[in-house]
């Protein structure tokens, strides 16, 4: 019996100081905001000439 209680005191002390631990290196956890809309970063696909470049045919003014 006093194995056991042995025991679930050391569980009991690792989970606190886990606990204590992490507190004390990250701050109370907060809840994310998602108030904030979603805004896709700017890419090549976002750009009118790339688009246009790669989109019109080659033709033999094109060849170097």
């Amino acid at each position: 019996m006093r194995v056991w209680r042995f025991v679930l005191l050391l569980i009991v002390v690792a989970v606190g100081s886990y606990y204590a631990a992490r507190f004390l290196l990250e701050g109370f956890p907060r809840r994310p905001h998602h108030d904030d809309e979603y805004v896709r970063p700017y890419g090549p696909d976002d750009d009118d000439e790339f688009l246009e470049g790669i989109s019109r045919k080659k033709g033999p003014e094109d060849t170097p």
